[in-house]
């Protein structure tokens, strides 16, 4: 059997991303740990699995990288599970006043604008924290600019993890490849972005 044909190459990857999903999956249970468990899934995806180092073990890339990314990633995560607690709490208080006052339009439009910017800046976290070793601070910035550089993109990308997480709830078992999946259809574009990012600011990125 020739272990260099398209078909064999093209089976690993599948197994591969099939493999880097339940690992994410696995080390998201938690909840609070989603977003190291999504910045490893990014940096599997992009060194291991499509990257220079394919053909290494998937596994022991991914728990390095979710060792390294675990303490900005907690906080991280924190901030994103308050973040979309305050947003929802804000734009329901707000359509509940706009019933009654025109100041209600004014407090949902805000709520719009802070959830557009959220958006755009946790879109893009796992990727930013996958390859920048600096601040929290620092890592939400750089989220946030990569989101207003390229928007309709950003929100593209949102839109495809909500159908995902829709067609997860009818099809549990899409769980097993929808991250991997989803990782790969926008590393490409972010990957670019970032080291442009690098290039324009002549940051130093993290040893892998």
């Amino acid at each position: 059997m020739n272990y260099n044909s398209p078909f064999i190459k093209m089976l690993e990857t599948v197994a591969n991303m099939l493999i880097v999903s339940f690992f994410w999956l696995v080390f998201s249970l938690p909840v609070i740990t989603v977003v190291p468990a999504s910045a490893a899934l990014f940096h599997t995806m992009s060194k291991i699995v499509f990257g220079p180092g394919r053909g290494n073990g998937v596994f022991r890339d991914y728990l390095q990288a979710f060792k390294v990314n675990l303490k900005s990633g907690l906080i991280l995560s924190v901030i994103l599970i308050l973040c979309v607690l305050v947003l929802l709490e804000g734009l329901w208080t707000g359509w509940q006043i706009y019933k009654i006052s025109i100041w209600g339009m004014l407090y949902m439009i805000l709520g719009v604008v802070l959830t557009l910017a959220a958006v755009l800046t946790f879109v893009n976290i796992p990727a930013v924290l996958s390859r920048f070793d600096a601040p929290v601070s620092s890592l939400l910035r750089i989220a946030l600019y990569i989101g207003l550089k390229h928007p309709l993109r950003t929100l593209f990308s949102a839109v495809f993890l909500a159908v995902s997480v829709w067609m997860i709830g009818f099809f549990p078992l899409a769980l097993l490849i929808l991250p991997g999946l989803y990782t790969d259809l926008t590393r490409q574009a972010l990957e670019r972005d970032m080291d442009m990012f690098v290039k324009e600011n002549g940051l130093e990125e993290r040893e892998d």
